[in-house]
């Protein structure tokens, strides 16, 4: 019996200990304040997220101010701000056993969203134009690996009789923490691309192809970005240098982007 409460007690200590260590590799969860991005100009322009606890109350911009609305722990509204043009847009989204599903624009366009077998999830988006009617803008196939997306194999389909477009995105990542992916619900949200992956993207490469089918040519392009980080003691990127900005576009005058966190 004293045996049997030896052994016991060794295991308690043991479960113990593996449980500090595992929380001593994890670290603390930082919660991404503060971005400034910076030009090679030398001019900068600041970007405030604020939370309530690791909920996301909204994203304050320059131009654009982005308001989230939670049901749960699910993100199912955002209300777009355009600061310079006063235009309001709000994203309804919509979920199945906690996978998105739908996004309804009030700017008149829905993005249908379907969870495949093998991993991979299937879009398209569609817009309704003149006489209610719906056109077909894009289709196309997201892959995932490691909880970090990795291909975005897109179609457009509004491109005119005789003319096939694509676009096919490659990415590639570190193995450090995305800090975006600390905020509750935001990893579903399949319209932010890469900013929902599990680690940071070091290498984005879009090839685009438009062929004319009538006389079989093909016009192709292809473009890559490679990011360069810096990171703190937690692991966590702290500057990025890089042409992408963060919730924003590819900018060839964009010189960087430096990290502040809570």
């Amino acid at each position: 019996m004293k045996k049997v409460k030896e052994i016991v007690c060794i295991v308690i200590v043991t479960l113990i200990t593996l449980s500090s260590c595992t929380t001593e590799a994890i670290g603390p969860v930082l919660m991404l304040k503060k971005i400034v991005e910076v030009s090679v100009d030398g001019s900068s322009s600041n970007t405030n997220l604020n939370y309530n606890g690791n909920k996301i109350v909204n994203i304050d911009k320059v131009d654009v101010l982005l308001e989230f609305y939670y049901t749960g722990d699910l993100i199912t509204k955002i209300v777009e701000f355009n600061k310079l043009a006063s235009h309001k847009n709000t994203l309804e989204y919509s979920y199945s056993d906690g996978k998105l599903t739908k996004i309804i624009s009030s700017d008149g366009y829905v993005i249908n969203y379907i969870h495949n077998n093998d991993g991979t999830i299937s879009y398209e988006k569609r817009t309704k134009e003149a006489a209610n009617l719906e056109v077909k803008i894009y289709h196309g196939v997201l892959s995932f690996q490691n909880g970090n997306l990795i291909k975005d194999d897109q179609i457009l389909d509004n491109t005119g009789n005789g003319i096939l477009s694509k676009k096919e995105i490659s990415l590639g990542y570190d193995n450090t923490q995305n800090p975006l992916n600390n905020i509750v619900g935001f990893s579903k949200l399949l319209n932010y691309q890469q900013a929902i992956s599990l680690n940071n993207s070091v290498v984005y490469v879009e090839s685009s192809t438009v062929q004319l089918i009538n006389d079989d040519q093909i016009i192709s392009s292809i473009k890559r970005i490679d990011s360069k980080y810096q990171y703190n003691s937690n692991g966590y990127p702290t500057e990025i240098v890089s042409e992408k900005i963060i919730f924003g576009d590819t900018d060839s005058k964009h010189l960087k982007s430096q990290l502040f966190y809570n």
